[in-house]
């Protein structure tokens, strides 16, 4: 009895699984064809997307002329970013030159150096300029002062009221006392 429960197991069990890859394989077969026309759509549809970002026009065009359409897109994108970096590089090398040519003015050596460390030196020739202007204009007028306290010694010497007058009419006075103290002596 164990033998013949056993056998009918063992048949049961050995048909089932062979109905059942039966089936498995009719099911994967349906859905590989539905999977291949849902496949071709989701393509479509991706291509229809990047045509979009690309903005190429798909309507009435097959796979082939979108895709031809995209890489033209492309082409021209990539001709037009080249064409803005050459004119970038012509600007900054027409910037560069207009430096050289403010750091010649200046006595700037600017023989290899970037632009950013030509701006720099330039700048710094400015301020050495700007500090050496405001040094001489200062000695200009510490000499000027200095001018001005000898012409009033030289006032108080000969008698001359030097209050809110200029250095000019402090000399003027003073070549006048001296014309008169010549004129008193003869």
């Amino acid at each position: 009895m164990k033998k013949l429960v056993s056998s009918l197991v063992m048949a049961t069990l050995l048909f089932s699984g062979i109905s059942g890859v039966t089936a498995a394989d009719t099911a994967a077969d349906s859905t590989a064809t539905y999977s291949k026309a849902e496949k071709k759509e989701e393509n479509r549809a991706k291509l229809s997307a990047k045509a979009a970002k690309w903005g190429v026009e798909t309507t009435d065009k097959t796979n082939k002329e979108v895709k031809a359409a995209i890489q033209e897109a492309k082409a021209a994108k990539k001709a037009e970013r080249a064409e803005k970096k050459a004119a970038k590089e012509a600007k900054k090398q027409e910037q560069l030159a207009k430096l050289n040519e403010k750091a010649a003015k200046l006595d700037v050596d600017t023989a290899g150096k970037t632009a950013k460390e030509v701006k720099a030196a330039i700048k710094e020739a400015k301020a050495a300029k700007k500090a050496e202007s405001a040094e001489k204009k200062a000695a200009k007028e510490a000499k000027k002062q200095e001018q001005l306290e000898n012409l009033k010694e030289k006032a108080a010497k000969w008698g001359v009221d030097t209050a809110g007058k200029s250095a000019k009419q402090i000399k003027a006075e003073i070549e006048v006392k001296k014309a008169e103290n010549k004129d008193n002596k003869k």
